[in-house]
Order: C-alpha cells, then structure tokens, then sequence
C-alpha cells in the first residue's frame, strides 16, 4: 500500500466521526445541523471534519449543504473493507492461529460471513458437535450430496460423525496421509474397517500431508484446524471463492492418492 491510501486509512481509523459523517453524506445531501445528531458530536466538531474532508475532495459543498465525491465514496468503501476484513481477521484468530501456512492463502473478504465453532469451558468438544449438526444439514432435501473430506488427524470421533451420513447413503471420500491412517488404526482398528466395509466410505492415502481439515459438500465448505490431534476450530462458509480454493486443494491431494482397503490395513507396520 503506498503512503497515501495508507495515510487515508489512517485517517478514516483515527476517529469514529469521520467514516459516519462520510457514510452520512454518500447517501446524500446534509446540513451541518444534521451531522450533529447523526455523529452525536458538537457543532465545531461536524465543522472540522468537513473542512478536512473537503480538503481531501472527498466531500464538497452544495445547495443544501453538504454531499459526498465520487472519491470520497471509494475512500469509505476502502475503509469499510479493511475494516470488516480485521473485524473478520479477530473473530477467527482461534482459527487462523491454528491454520498454520494455510491460513495465508486465505481472502479475508471469502471468509466474512464464515461461522466459527471453538470449544467453551463447559463443552471442549462442541466444535466437533457443531461439525456433526453442520454435516447433519448439508445434504439437501432429494439430493445426495457427495462429501470430500481431507483431515491432517483421522480419529475415532470423526469416524463416528461420519457414519450415519455414510449409512445413510451419502457418498463420502476421506483423504488422509499415512501417519494419520496408521494412527487411527493403532487406535480404533475394528471402527476403521467397519467404516470401510460401507459401500459409501472410501479412505485413501495421499502422499502429501493435509495440513488443514476439509469438508465440501453441496454449497458449505466446511475447515477444521488442529492444535496436534486435538480439534480447537471449525468454520463453515458458503463463499463461492471459499469453496473454488477449498476444492482445488482437495483435488491436488486426492490425485497422488492410493485407495485403502482391509487388505491395506492388515499390511501395515
């Protein structure tokens, strides 16, 4: 960002007044008198700012008062973009935080609107709960969606999420790297291959590690985060751009993949 937008930006954060009385005037001509009420400041403050505003051609004299440029309407869309980007950016710090490198990739402006599932004190597995009821939903009515699924920690209590969608017919493909397979073999085998034994459930193996949980379905993309193999934040969006990201991840991983099978698990070391 050059030292200009910078300094406008800076300028519109600097003091509530401004972007209200701008935000005021690009819905159209106002008095002074009427700023007053509309910013909930004095008389001598309204006048400042539209002198400083003014000077900035983001706001210009009229019969009748006072109304916003053109420039001066690009200037508060600007600000209103950074500023609901870092509104979203602290919402989802629970997430991001965990997201590692993948969290980088991500557009703010695709995830405004994302619903976020963290654990509370009294419940530290409603992430995983919420995950459920979102899974639960995902599937419109007379339609079988086919869920992809990646997740970088594969184990027992998202095998059991799963399975009454999977029952229920709904074809579900899970991509995991072979630490996460071996792991939830040592841990839960027999739920493992009961899973596999569904004609709906297919697990396959990548040979690049998931470094972030996926789940698309339908219209929601769905992100898990991880802190180790404990689950600390779900988000779930129905952004278009979200979801074209979401599911060009998902086909890198899932095309160097090899399909497992109980044969699979019984050669495993």
């Amino acid at each position: 960002m050059t030292d200009e937008p910078a300094r406008a930006l800076r300028y519109l954060s600097g003091s509530t007044v401004r972007p209200t009385i701008l935000e005021r005037l690009v819905d159209g001509t106002a008095q002074p008198a009427e700023l007053v009420s509309v910013a909930n400041v004095s008389r001598t403050t309204v006048h400042r700012t539209l002198s400083e505003l003014v000077k900035r051609d983001w706001v210009r004299r009229v019969d009748g008062g006072y109304e916003a440029t053109a420039i001066g309407e690009l200037a508060l869309q600007t600000y209103e973009r950074a500023h609901n980007r870092l509104q979203t950016l602290e919402r989802l710090e629970p997430f991001c935080a965990h997201a590692e490198d993948t969290a980088a990739e991500l557009d703010l402006e695709w995830l405004c609107g994302a619903r976020l599932a963290t654990p509370t004190e009294t419940n530290p597995q409603y992430p995983l709960e919420w995950y459920g009821d979102r899974l639960a939903a995902l599937e419109p009515a007379g339609k079988r969606t086919r869920l992809r699924v990646t997740t970088p920690v594969l184990t027992r209590q998202l095998l059991a999420v799963h399975e009454p969608i999977a029952d229920a017919g709904t074809p579900t493909e899970f991509v995991v790297d072979e630490a996460a397979l071996r792991a939830v073999a040592r841990q839960s085998l027999d739920q493992l291959r009961a899973s596999l034994e569904d004609d709906a459930f297919e697990l396959y193996v990548a040979s690049e590690s998931p470094s972030l949980g996926i789940t698309l379905g339908e219209e929601w993309t769905l992100l898990r985060a991880y802190d180790n193999s404990r689950l600390v934040a779900v988000i779930g969006s129905t952004n278009g751009r979200l979801r074209e990201w979401a599911a060009n991840r998902y086909s890198r991983l899932r095309d160097d993949t090899r399909q497992v099978t109980d044969e699979t698990l019984g050669s495993l070391p």
